[in-house]
């Protein structure tokens, strides 16, 4: 989990901007209620987009191996791999492995406070990743109200989601990161004090959304906002050019 230097100001969500009204800051949640359910439909997303991985398995299909950053077929250049290397990738641990550090990261937390089992083996991928994202589903209200790194899965998700619906849908343009940090006010300070602290978090382009991220403070940019990071006085290096008003 990345956070500003020092102590906010007020308790804001691990895993966005807002700020934590008083209910939830009385029941100790350390995840607003709508991040939570955001988390939650995004792993059911990712259930879904895996049982149609292997629909794209055949060379040729949406999300193809002429993608740049696909993993490359051994043998001579120019040679056809027999399947989509991609999807395959994904299918073969992709998916399952960063989900599974979420969970034996949330199970050693468990750990410190109960008797609590160590991650089971579930087989193969497929009961691998239904049984990691039940368990993950199962056991989210309990990590927004008491571990400190639910944002962690955030990140994960984010990226898993990224790659799984690129090849569902054929769009393989990737996320690029950006020059220099996040100049806006850190989370959970008033912004319009002038001597709130910056964020300093690494700003991302998704071309496939056409929006700018930080993955510190959470702040999410449309275009119309992109004059608020000093993109349009070209204080941050784009990979495009910033349309004139």
């Amino acid at each position: 989990m990345t956070t500003p230097d020092t102590t906010p100001a007020f308790p804001v969500c691990q895993c966005c901007p807002r700020r934590l009204i008083g209910v939830e800051v009385q029941r100790g949640r350390l995840v607003c209620r709508p991040c939570e359910s955001r988390i939650d439909a995004e792993l059911g997303e990712v259930a879904d987009l895996w049982e149609r991985l292997p629909a794209l398995l055949a060379p040729g299909t949406a999300g193809g191996d002429d993608a740049g950053d696909a993993p490359r077929a051994p043998g001579p250049s120019g040679s056809k791999p027999p399947a989509n290397l991609a999807v395959l990738s994904l299918l073969g641990g992709g998916v399952t492995e960063p989900l599974l550090v979420e969970e034996d990261a949330w199970r050693r937390e468990l750990r410190t406070t109960r008797h609590y089992r160590l991650t089971p083996g579930r087989g193969g991928q497929d009961n691998t990743l239904r049984g990691t994202v039940k368990w993950l589903r199962l056991n989210l209200y309990w990590a927004c109200h008491a571990y400190p790194d639910v944002d962690d899965l955030d990140r994960t998700l984010r990226k898993l989601l990224g790659e799984m619906r690129g090849l569902v849908s054929g769009d393989r343009r990737r996320r690029e990161d950006l020059k220099p940090c996040c100049p806006m006010p850190a989370r959970g300070y008033n912004e319009d004090d002038p001597e709130t602290p910056k964020c300093g978090g690494r700003l991302t382009y998704d071309p496939r959304r056409t929006v700018i991220r930080c993955d510190t403070c959470r702040r999410a940019y449309g275009p119309a906002d992109w004059d608020l990071l000093g993109a349009a006085a070209s204080l941050i290096t784009l990979p495009f050019t910033v349309p004139a008003a």
